[in-house]
């Protein structure tokens, strides 16, 4: 059985690698909004089950593996900044505090589909406000839930996490690598 990553994300691909020889990506475009939903966990669930079935459509014979991954902080999701004065902006809420970072996932098969979270709590160091200017002025934030990579520049100022860094990264790779070898073991 194939397996296709729903993913065009260079940190999920690099993982990928690392776990499994072949698979195929195929990216999910779709527009990431979600009218309603009761916690955290299941929006993350609701957006890697959306990407996961975009992809799953023209590849019904695979398993496929949507994610998504977001940051959450005061009680408001905290997106991609989509220009530098939301960047700073973000970075600035995020400095000196702890968020929350949720990847959801979600393996979807002709005869199966099950979504499953994981929750991280990262705290920031204070980032001066002058670096988070600089930082603004990077490619790094702009495709970034939360406008950072722990693996990037501001991960100099995180001092703490509570979880999987697999989590912040996008690809909770225990979590993945195991549900996917135990179905593909019950599959023989």
């Amino acid at each position: 059985m194939d397996i296709v990553l729903a993913s065009s994300s260079k940190r999920r691909i690099e993982i990928m690698s690392e776990l499994f020889e072949d698979y195929k990506i195929q990216v999910a475009d779709i527009s990431e909004f979600v009218d309603s939903f009761s916690s955290n966990e299941e929006l993350v669930k609701k957006l890697s089950y959306m990407k996961a079935k975009a992809v799953f459509d023209s590849n019904e014979d695979s398993l496929v593996l949507g994610f998504d991954t977001l940051v959450f902080h005061n009680g408001k999701v905290i997106g991609k900044p989509q220009n530098r004065k939301e960047c700073i902006n973000m970075i600035n809420e995020l400095s000196d505090d702890t968020h929350e970072v949720i990847t959801g996932f979600t393996m979807l098969a002709k005869d199966y589909c099950e979504s499953f979270s994981s929750r991280c709590l990262v705290h920031f160091t204070k980032i001066p406000y002058d670096e988070i200017v600089n930082y603004s002025l990077t490619s790094e934030p702009y495709d970034k839930a939360g406008g950072y990579a722990i693996q990037g520049y501001i991960g100099r100022y995180i001092d703490k996490i509570d979880g999987d860094y697999f989590t912040v990264v996008g690809f909770p790779k225990a979590l993945v690598y195991n549900k996917v070898i135990n179905y593909l073991k019950d599959k023989k």
